[in-house]
């Protein structure tokens, strides 16, 4: 669609940012810079939007045999939060046969939790999501507490070499 018309200032008695032909404007923003859909103001906050919005959050993984030793993240959200979706993105494979486990707890962040990947083989460099790597346990996504954590763990042998990276992606409820 391509607009023909722009117009900022006054028409028919009203302020704003008005765009279309010339006899059909439709207001995208009022004078105080609320914007507009098809011509209604929208009364969303900034901050309501944003709480909607996908977030998402990287960081190095570790080879740590421990709980919580691949990663460990806390969420930093002042409220519960929806992972929908983990990924390990391993660059360089462990050298020796490793399996690990992804998940949500409220205990600690060298607790192991498998709600979300249950023992991926990372003994090859690949990409391992709850997706498609969610094994038994794993679930496609899971509700976390504000300040509880979502943990790598190795489930089975070790992580010795492993280099890569976790994503998580999350929407504040």
């Amino acid at each position: 669609m391509a607009w023909n018309h722009f117009r900022k200032g006054k028409l028919a008695g009203a302020l704003g940012l008005w765009v279309g032909d010339v006899g059909s404007e439709v207001q995208v923003a009022g004078p105080t810079g609320q914007l507009h859909q098809n011509g209604t103001a929208i009364k969303t906050t900034a901050a309501e939007l944003d709480r909607g919005a996908l977030k998402k959050v990287t960081g190095a993984l570790a080879a740590v045999d421990t709980g919580g030793g691949v990663f460990s993240w806390k969420n930093p959200e002042a409220s519960d939060i929806l992972v929908e979706h983990v990924a390990l993105v391993v660059t360089t494979k462990t050298t020796d046969a490793c399996t690990v486990d992804v998940g949500t707890t409220a205990t600690n962040a060298t607790t192991s939790s498998d709600t979300l990947i249950d023992g991926a083989n990372v003994a090859t460099a690949g990409t391992y999501t709850n997706d498609e790597s969610a094994g038994t346990n794993g679930k496609p996504f899971k509700r976390l507490a504000a300040g509880k954590w979502v943990t790598g763990s190795v489930a089975s042998g070790a992580s010795a070499g492993i280099k890569g990276t976790y994503e998580i992606y999350y929407r504040v409820l």
